[in-house]
């Protein structure tokens, strides 16, 4: 139970239903949730150690401010900074096994893109393998798992946020380029680019008063008692059937 309410209430803060700064109450957010209180406390525990919540001193707790358009660009820039590193240790140890695999999954993220069959599921399923794929090869855990960290700050591919399922495509092509025919500090770079590029986009349709871009569309808040589904925030392990912007 508490894993779900966690999710749902990380997923609140991403698409900012939940403002950075604000005061939470724990029973409008156990009703909203169709829960007790118990999970939701256990929840915003674990979003305090993720960085996300601030515990105050009088036991309540307030949004942090690491959800605001300065924090997202620091958080994606930390991970540009991580996964840049693993491609470019990738690069130095590339086969053509790699590429070819890295092609695979970057032309099956392409045609469901154009085609619409298979949804967030599939988009998400191939974007996750083929920066796996890299993020194996590089065989750097301990990067591998601070890159992690990262990743509860990128909103899932759920949420439609305009040009956002595009740049992902645009950032295979870039790094399959690179490992194809390029080097490993084009490798780095492309990472440090397109980072910065679905920073700006998350932010353009999160905050339309800092910008005139369409705002995305947020999926509707579920129960916690029923399953939901948080491809990017999921690509911190394996898929079960199943992050990084990477």
């Amino acid at each position: 139970m508490a894993d779900k309410v966690t999710e749902q209430t990380r997923r609140l803060i991403l698409s900012r239903e939940l403002q950075p700064g604000q005061r939470i109450r724990q029973a409008e957010l156990a009703t909203m949730m169709g829960v007790s209180t118990m999970p939701i406390r256990e929840a915003l525990l674990r979003l305090v150690a993720e960085g996300m919540v601030i515990a105050e001193s009088n036991r309540s707790f307030t949004i942090a401010m690491t959800t605001t358009p300065s924090g997202i660009r620091d958080i994606y820039w930390i991970h540009a900074e991580l996964a840049g590193e693993l491609a470019a240790r990738a690069w130095d140890v590339r086969t053509d096994e790699l590429v070819e695999k890295l092609a695979g999954h970057a032309r099956a993220y392409s045609a469901a893109l154009k085609s619409g069959v298979g949804g967030h599921s599939v988009l998400f399923s191939e974007n996750w393998a083929f920066h796996s794929a890299i993020h194996r090869t590089a065989d750097a855990p301990a990067i591998a798992v601070t890159l992690k960290n990262t990743l509860r700050y990128f909103p899932d591919f759920s949420y439609d946020i305009p040009g956002w399922n595009e740049v992902g495509a645009q950032w295979q092509t870039a790094l399959l380029a690179e490992f194809t025919n390029g080097s490993r500090e084009g490798a780095r770079a492309v990472v440090a680019t397109y980072s910065a590029k679905s920073a700006e986009l998350y932010i353009a349709a999160l905050w339309p008063d800092k910008t005139s871009a369409p705002k995305a569309k947020r999926p509707r808040a579920e129960k916690a008692t029923k399953r939901t589904h948080s491809p990017v925030r999921a690509a911190t392990k394996a898929p079960r059937k199943r992050a990084s912007v990477d």
